[in-house]
């Protein structure tokens, strides 16, 4: 029981701090307009955020055997509240892509922590239940986020004070805990074109999951601060955010009890082909659709995007050899993580060339190319046998401690 309620006081401590996560992917973009910048530049400062997310997952099991969970954890909750906190003393932009890089390694480091403990102190029978708990307190502590400071400017220097406090929050239930900390998780990992070539369906798939939702949502805020629904600005910014994320966390459980029934790679083919059509809705007719009808095809939207991810890392492990699902899991992290980094900058790109019919074009297009690209892999090759498939379970990208956690691992005993 103890060991248990261990568990829920770190799942807690993530939900705090993915409120202040939700609160700076809608800040920093409106921050950055107000300032004057231009979508292209927006994009280009996300994609220094996932790089500095990117070097966090790669440099955070060695820092955790130097100092351990709690005091890795503690000051990189610590830094990062100095940063969000700093982002309301000197509006510009260099010096916010600067600090966007911090932010990004921090959180990294701050999801390594929490997740190689959990990876720990989870009973194995319960893995996954409780990644399932974790992984859906998380997704609503994200859209929560925004709703905190909807209706202030987003230059206003208390919503940043509410960031901050969110982040020195989740230090009290990591700080208090008396759960024992565990050795520091290993860089598993397989060569991507080993990976390409056992699945590359999967390997293609979450590389453009990674383009396609990091460059949508990094310019999403952009996007919706000119509606007029409740107010406008961050309060739409905040509807609109909480309404893709809603659809995501709707079909993620529906789609993926779907796919351990039918083939994989026709599941994912239909959700892009969903999502895509429901983008190019929003790019084509958005404003024939009204701001209540944008905001219910952008639910669409969510609901496939933003649930494809798990099923790609599931088709990716069905083909796995036998024993090596971290490093699957790991390679396909990083794989992401590349596309995060790439997908900003094509969006703000987009979003300069075409202004607002552009960051949906691009998705609705990439997604569509996606769903194309499964069902001729279909046809190429076979699905892997009954006795070969792997129970689909919720993941998303977050640390390379995630895989530990993760009921398909085969150091969890049944």
């Amino acid at each position: 029981m103890s060991d248990t309620r261990n568990v829920f006081v770190l799942i807690l401590s993530v939900m705090i701090v993915q409120i202040a996560g939700g609160l700076l992917s809608m800040l920093t973009p409106l921050g950055l307009e107000s300032m004057g910048t231009g979508p292209q530049v927006i994009g280009v400062i996300a994609g220094f955020n996932a790089a500095g997310y990117m070097i966090g997952a790669w440099t955070a099991p060695r820092a955790l055997g130097q100092v351990g969970n709690i005091r890795l954890f503690a000051a990189a909750s610590a830094v990062n509240a100095v940063t969000v906190l700093s982002l309301s003393l000197w509006h510009d932009a260099t010096f916010w892509a600067l600090l966007r890089i911090v932010q990004g390694i921090c959180f990294a480091y701050m999801f390594t922590s929490i997740e190689s403990w959990m990876g720990e102190a989870v009973p194995d029978k319960s893995r996954g239940n409780v990644m399932g708990i974790y992984h859906t307190g998380a997704k609503l502590s994200l859209m929560l986020g925004p709703f905190f400071v909807a209706g202030m400017s987003p230059l206003d220097s208390r919503a940043y004070a509410w960031a901050g406090l969110f982040l020195a929050l989740a230090l009290v239930p990591v700080c208090l805990t008396r759960q024992k900390e565990p050795p520091p998780p290993d860089r598993k990992s397989m060569p991507v074109s080993e990976l390409f070539s056992l699945a590359p369906a999967a390997v293609f798939g979450v590389f453009l999951a990674g383009v396609i939702n990091t460059g949508t949502l990094a310019l999403l805020p952009v996007y919706f601060e000119r509606f007029e629904l409740a107010g406008g600005g961050t309060a739409a910014v905040a509807i609109a955010g909480a309404a893709a994320w809603m659809g995501g966390l709707v079909l993620q459980w529906p789609a993926g009890v779907l796919s351990d029934r039918i083939e994989r790679r026709l599941v994912i083919a239909g959700m892009c082909t969903m999502s895509g059509i429901a983008a190019l809705l929003i790019a084509i007719f958005g404003v024939a659709l009204g701001e209540i009808g944008v905001i219910a095809v952008l639910t669409v939207w969510g609901a496939g995007a933003l649930s494809f991810y798990g099923l790609c890392v599931a088709h990716a492990i069905d083909r796995a050899p036998g024993g090596r699902v971290p490093q699957v899991m790991s390679t396909l992290l990083f794989v992401w993580a590349a596309g995060s980094i790439v997908g900003p900058l094509m969006s703000g790109f987009a979003m300069r060339v075409a202004d607002r019919v552009g960051l949906f074009g691009l998705s609705g297009v990439l997604l569509l190319i996606l769903a194309a690209m499964m069902i001729i892999r279909v046809r190429q090759r076979a699905a892997p046998s009954e006795a070969q498939q792997e129970e689909w379970s919720p993941v998303t990208p977050t640390s390379l401690a995630g895989v530990e956690l993760d009921p398909r691992n085969p150091d969890v005993e049944p």
